[in-house]
């Protein structure tokens, strides 16, 4: 079947539907242990009354063992396996546990779920997918039982849930705000509510407006790389090393630092390609599986008077950069700093 989002898991669970295999991954961290927490309660009563094992030390007789038990006192036995990752398994351990995926009894019910390691093995952007061996078990899954990837919301539907959040806190807070709020921090659920329980105990009861957003959410690596990619194009060197300030003192690993300025790029020479050619924002989300339209509408916008040959020399830079990377002994800053640069002469 295919794969469903958090609110196509609560609708399975509310018509009363149980599958013996489920999958839980995505970017969402926080998102990925609620649900799983909610599929724990909803088929084993409790989470103490379920069987957890440790994936990244799997041991495979003790599932095969815990999964052939027939329930006491539940109609369910259920089995949560946290952070299996097929890519570190041997051949043959890859094999049994798909013999066990394949023998699942009717009484029984796994459900594995990721947050402990990155399932995209690096990859970056709307069309990221799970590693080879790791999409190999998902896919089967997916086929077989119920396959759940939690990605962030839209800032729009991530703001009615700070609303509501903030509402409960006893607090109040801008619409505004709770936008700039969930884009400040990359529509990240954790993320999210650990700033608002901070901004709540400073609003002390109050309201919560864009400016005190503005002045107490520490930045992020996507809304910064937003910020500097918006400098580049506009010309403002200030801004674009200020920015550049910011991303270095993250101290993110630089291939994966470079990847993000060059996937927002990549965003641009997109815009610009289909505005040329009289597209519109809605085709290239859908040409390029884009998970949120805002992106595509930031960089429609950003690109107007921008030309090609400028984007596509910021891109060449990138790309000369990251071999460089690769292949010399390089002061990382320097590298980076120097490339950002370049990028500004047009």
């Amino acid at each position: 079947m295919p794969i469903v989002d958090a609110k196509g898991l609560q609708a399975q669970l509310k018509n009363g539907k149980i599958e013996n295999l489920y999958y839980l991954y995505g970017s969402d961290l926080l998102q990925v242990e609620n649900c799983v927490k909610t599929l724990i309660t909803r088929i084993a009563g409790g989470e103490n009354d379920a069987t957890k094992l440790d994936g990244a030390s799997l041991d495979l007789s003790l599932l095969s063992d815990e999964a052939e038990l027939c329930p006491m006192f539940a109609d369910y036995n259920c089995i949560v396996i946290h952070d299996c990752n097929a890519e570190t398994m041997r051949e043959d351990a890859r094999k049994t546990l798909r013999q066990i995926l394949e023998q699942v009894s009717p009484q029984t019910v796994l459900i594995f779920y990721v947050t402990g390691f990155d399932i995209y093995g690096g990859k970056t952007g709307r069309n990221k997918k799970p590693t080879p061996k790791n999409k190999t078990i998902i896919d089967y899954i997916a086929k077989h039982g119920t396959v759940c990837c939690l990605e962030p919301k839209t800032p729009s539907a991530m703001a009615e849930d700070i609303v509501v959040s903030v509402k409960k806190r006893g607090c109040s807070i801008e619409r505004s705000a709770a936008q700039r709020l969930a884009e400040e921090c990359a529509c990240q659920t954790l993320r999210i509510q650990q700033e608002i329980d901070k901004l709540c105990a400073y609003a002390d009861g109050g309201e919560i407006t864009e400016a005190m957003v503005r002045e107490m959410v520490s930045p992020q690596l996507e809304t910064t790389v937003y910020a500097l990619t918006k400098a580049v194009v506009t010309g403002r060197a200030k801004d674009a090393m200020h920015a550049v300030d910011e991303l270095l003192s993250m101290r993110v690993e630089m291939p994966y630092l470079l990847a993000t300025v060059s996937g927002c790029f990549i965003d641009l020479q997109r815009a610009i390609n289909a505005r040329q050619s009289r597209h519109t924002v809605q085709d290239v989300v859908s040409d390029f599986s884009y998970r949120f339209e805002f992106a595509v509408e930031n960089a429609f916008r950003d690109s107007s008077g921008e030309s090609v040959e400028h984007i596509t020399r910021c891109l060449r830079l990138l790309c000369n950069a990251e071999k460089t990377l690769h292949t010399q002994a390089v002061d990382e800053r320097v590298l980076f700093e120097r490339t950002i640069v370049e990028m500004l002469r047009k």
